[in-house]
């Protein structure tokens, strides 16, 4: 992907250009769509296939689907530029909003810094066995319960526990987090009736924040107070302080739980699959990561094109909008073989679930920790997981997450 001198004056003219395209289909083809968010990858092999990037004019978007032109394009911030937002909509100040994640290097690099030094994996063998002892105890009850839910008790349950400990938030008054950081990735989307929806949401996240995430409400040992620390010694004013707290809460509480929920209904609908797992328990470590690959819980984010860019022999011009499509990337033949199929043996850990480059997600390595210490306890305990009712689908805008899915374990 390189940059090209400016080439004709409009979207339509630069993608009829393209290789492979068929105008009929974007045209038509609306990514928010009940039917695409319910079930996304037949629409995004479709884009793949109309070529490397795809200008859908019903948003005025251009949607890049395959592998390597969305690795390369999150990898070049000069052209494909996260200020002013990553979701559809520009938003004028990203820090104001805490997203650190819509502000590009340089800038970026003193809140990679602060978090990495909270979340980075140097920091992480420390709790180990804290989320160990955690990952026991949540598996002894579900065990002893026997039926229970994949969202409600394990995937919002478990990592609202662990990080919301780690940040030193008041154990009253957390629970919500998960809903109102799938409310924030709602609100990257168009202006319909989801990110209405989200509004209400999104106001009682900054009224927790703001009345809760507080220097005297916080504990003095905890990973926010940290960052308050930071802030007096001047390394982020107060403003950037809590946009790096919100980081903590959206993406650490929001991606992670509709994550290891999906891992849950996904062992259980692939018994072969966990069959394997249990037979080599060599293979915990990648099972998240094709887990991540199958059903990325983030679908897409967005980009400003700040350049005129090649993408793949098409034209993207200057001022466009990209829609980044991670979930496509990752059910890309051109890269996976076999890329429709749940394989716990693939490890495929250069998926872009968690992005890459300068704005690959900072708490990864949190939430592999975490996905790993479950599954270790739970291959150990249990000899089956089933399907106990039919899973609920939750639509998101960029976002994939079940609203309930009733597990049944059997234990060994």
């Amino acid at each position: 992907m390189t940059t090209q001198p400016a080439q004709g004056d409009t979207a339509e003219r630069t993608l009829e250009a393209g290789p492979g395209v068929d105008p009929g289909f974007a045209a038509a083809f609306d990514p928010f769509a009940d039917d695409v968010l319910a079930d996304p990858y037949p629409a995004w092999a479709r884009i793949r296939e109309a070529g490397p990037a795809v200008h859908l004019p019903r948003h005025d978007v251009w949607a890049i689907g395959r592998y390597a032109d969305v690795r390369e394009a999150l990898r070049d911030h000069e052209t494909f530029s996260s200020t002013g937002g990553i979701g559809l909509r520009p938003i004028a100040d990203p820090v104001e909003a805490g997203l650190p994640s819509s502000i590009d290097p340089p800038d970026l690099e003193r809140y990679r810094r602060l978090m990495g030094a909270q979340l980075g994996p140097r920091h992480l063998p420390m709790l180990g066995d804290m989320i160990r002892v955690r990952a026991e105890d949540l598996v002894a009850d579900l065990l002893a319960r026997g039926t229970f839910d994949a969202v409600a008790d394990w995937g919002r349950t478990f990592p609202v526990d662990v990080l919301g400990d780690l940040v030193g938030l008041p154990v009253q008054g957390r629970e919500p987090l998960p809903r109102w950081a799938a409310a924030v990735f709602d609100n990257f989307g168009p202006d319909n009736e989801r990110s209405a929806a989200a509004k209400p949401l999104l106001a009682d996240l900054i009224t927790y924040v703001s009345e809760v995430v507080t220097r005297e409400n916080l504990d003095p040992d905890g990973m926010g107070a940290k960052v308050f620390e930071a802030a007096d010694r001047g390394e982020v004013n107060e403003v950037e302080a809590m946009s790096v707290i919100m980081t903590f809460l959206v993406s650490g509480m929001g991606t992670a739980s509709d994550a290891l929920a999906q891992m849950l209904v996904l062992l259980a609908e692939h018994p072969d699959q966990w069959k394997a797992l249990r037979e080599n328990p060599a293979l915990i470590p990648g099972v998240f990561e094709e887990v991540l690959r199958y059903d990325a819980p983030v679908q897409a984010f967005f980009r400003t094109v700040v350049r005129d860019a090649d993408v793949g022999g098409v034209q993207v011009p200057a001022g466009s909008r990209a829609m980044l499509l991670f979930g496509s990337a990752n059910r890309d033949g051109r890269k996976w073989a076999d890329p429709d199929r749940f394989d716990v043996g693939r490890n495929p850990v250069d998926h872009l679930a968690f992005g890459s480059g300068a704005h690959s997600c900072p708490g990864q390595a949190l939430a592999r920790l975490e996905a790993k210490t479950l599954l270790n306890a739970f291959v150990r305990k249990v000899e089956r997981i089933e399907l106990a009712g039919e899973p609920v689908r939750r639509l998101g805008q960029v976002s994939r997450s079940w609203e309930s899915a009733p597990i049944r374990v059997v234990p060994v």
